[in-house]
């Protein structure tokens, strides 16, 4: 990597007796390094391999705070990672028992297409009010407790409508939470990636306008990354 240390040219000659001239003051290495730093490229990761590099738990969301390791769960490596960009698949499917990980495999991707892959999102609980709650309890806590994504998700202020309780808005994307009862919600936004959550729980209708999982899948384009979760009993 070229950082100039002169303004001399063939032509003109050096504009100053110090060919240092453009480095020689206090804070010039860090500028350098911080300018060297921005023109790196993300390295490619995969779902996964952001959350063990980048994710902390918080001790408002999580039993075992601190930094998360998917050996703790090995059975979600392979969900999360189908929802990486360079895989493929276009819809995942979990059937599971309760409380085996797989909110935290969710919110590892919401977390990875804020830093990684920005994107409109489309996040979907059962009810707008469980929406509330989980955007609280894990939400505000995935982005206040990993400094990637707090550096890249506005701050929330009262006149301020990037970031409310159910719209998080970052450099390149939103994401949108709402409840399988709004259809409102469900048909606010274009989404390039949704996440359904509980779907076992969703109404047969909402709002009378049909079935929710159909009405958020017609807000992604063909190439979107959809993930639905179903409860096993």
């Amino acid at each position: 990597m070229y950082a100039p240390t002169s303004l001399s040219s063939p032509r003109s000659g050096p504009t100053s007796g110090d060919d240092g001239a453009l480095t020689d003051f206090d804070g010039a290495g860090e500028i350098l390094r911080a300018w060297g730093n921005g023109l790196r490229p993300d390295p490619d990761l995969t779902v996964s391999e952001w959350a063990d590099r980048h994710r902390m738990l918080s001790g408002r969301a999580s039993a075992e705070p601190g930094r998360y390791r998917t050996v703790r769960t090995p059975y979600m490596r392979e969900i999360m990672d189908r929802l990486s960009p360079g895989d493929p698949t276009q819809r995942i499917v979990c059937m599971k028992a309760a409380q085996v990980g797989a909110t935290e495999a969710g919110n590892n991707w919401i977390g990875f297409a804020i830093h990684q892959a920005p994107g409109p999102m489309l996040a979907v609980q059962p009810t707008v009010e469980l929406a509330k709650r989980n955007s609280r309890q894990r939400i505000d806590p995935l982005i206040d407790e990993s400094p990637d994504l707090r550096e890249r998700v506005k701050p929330a202020r009262s006149r301020d409508a990037g970031n409310t309780m159910l719209s998080k808005e970052f450099a390149g994307g939103i994401l949108i939470m709402t409840g399988a009862n709004s259809a409102v919600g469900l048909r606010s936004t274009p989404a390039r990636y949704i996440f359904l959550d509980e779907v076992d729980a969703y109404p047969a209708s909402a709002d009378e306008e049909g079935d929710p999982a159909t009405l958020a899948e017609a807000r992604s384009g063909i190439t979107s990354r959809r993930s639905t979760r179903r409860s096993a009993g």
